[in-house]
């Protein structure tokens, strides 16, 4: 059963979204919106420590193919948007732990273990719940698929993006060195988090 599809505004109340805010199920119409909202979002978060050289290849083009491929996939990947009627204002990712994608680490137990990636909030837009709404709607997309375990990798400089999954129950579990478009090495780290966690305040 997709509560996002059968029962929308149930699920926004339970998140907790104000009234003119409606997350859904992503489309290839969004993709280029969604480019947008992650672009903004990604160049905020990510400009007090990555070089320029690195945050000049983020651009809109560069994120498009990325929602682009996610969004094709409905099987391996679920992609989500919250949206005012008019814009998309946050939009995120959920689907099977992408072991080729990541670092390797022993500390990430592989089965039934689904991944939380691609989480953005349009920067003016930050700080009103949207971020926590969006994680445990991926947490319950996850929980419909039958995971029982989320990891993410985060930048080990993005302490926002830490902070923010430890205040919802993510633990720090490993370190690595990741690399970013495929090319730059930083250090990132491994948070877990139980996916039946979103019912706690549902």
């Amino acid at each position: 059963m997709d509560i996002i599809e059968t029962d929308p505004k149930a699920l926004t109340a339970a998140l907790s979204l104000p009234e003119n805010l409606k997350i859904r199920n992503a489309t290839v119409a969004d993709v280029a919106e969604m480019a947008r909202v992650t672009q903004a979002s990604w160049q905020l978060a990510f400009k007090p420590f990555l070089p320029q050289d690195v945050l000049d290849r983020g651009t809109q083009e560069f994120f498009q193919k990325i929602w682009t491929s996610i969004v094709n996939k409905p099987k391996d990947n679920t992609a989500l948007v919250i949206s005012n009627g008019r814009h998309i204002v946050a939009c995120g990712a959920s689907g099977k732990y992408r072991t080729a994608h990541n670092p390797v680490s022993r500390r990430v137990c592989k089965l039934k273990a689904g991944e939380l990636y691609r989480g953005y909030v349009l920067p003016d837009h930050q700080n009103k719940g949207l971020g926590q709404a969006l994680l445990k709607a991926r947490l319950l997309k996850l929980y419909e698929q039958g995971y029982q375990r989320a990891y993410t990798w985060i930048y080990a400089k993005n302490t926002q993006a830490r902070a923010f999954y430890e205040k919802h129950g993510a633990v720090s579990l490993d370190s690595a060195l990741g690399l970013t478009m495929n090319r730059y090495p930083f250090e990132e780290v491994c948070y877990g988090i139980e996916v039946n966690s979103v019912f706690n305040d549902l």
